[in-house]
């Protein structure tokens, strides 16, 4: 059986961190199609196929930063989880911070995760080796026919 593309949407504003998010999704998900943005504004406009994304395909997860500029990932998380079309998406955070406000306000907005980004890249690819492992084999996801199913 064929498994269907697992659509992948990052949210990172520094292009050296998505760069190697890249080459670590090559290396270890092979499977996985990697969509990036470098705002929440911008992902806002991905998951709502406005101009430029109208071709833009439903994430299965969506791995956001926090500290970005013009839409933050605390201010991301409040706008996406408020829209019944997309708040279904899982959202991982990834960020450097450890602080614990910034946890907790990230599962207040209902972040789905919180992981903190590991420090060389032999740890980072264990952590999305982990990461890819259980939202690519163990979880059930929500499918967009799924919910249309539930909208009836």
């Amino acid at each position: 059986m064929t498994r269907p593309p697992f659509n992948l949407l990052l949210v990172e504003d520094e292009l050296a961190d998505a760069l190697m998010f890249q080459e670590m999704i090559e290396d270890t998900s092979p499977g996985m199609h990697l969509h990036h943005v470098v705002n929440g504004h911008e992902a806002m406009r991905f998951l709502r196929r406005e101009t430029g994304y109208e071709e833009a395909p439903r994430p299965d997860l969506i791995v956001l930063d926090l500290n970005m500029p013009v839409m933050s990932g605390h201010e991301f998380l409040e706008q996406a989880k408020g829209l019944e079309s997309i708040r279904s998406i899982p959202v991982l955070v990834l960020s450097t911070s450890d602080a614990a406000e910034d946890i907790h306000r990230s599962y207040d907005f209902q972040a789905s995760g919180y992981v903190i980004k590991p420090g060389t890249y032999a740890e980072y690819v264990k952590v999305m080796t982990t990461i890819q492992a259980y939202w690519q084999g163990v979880v059930s996801l929500p499918k967009l026919a799924d919910l249309a199913d539930t909208a009836r």
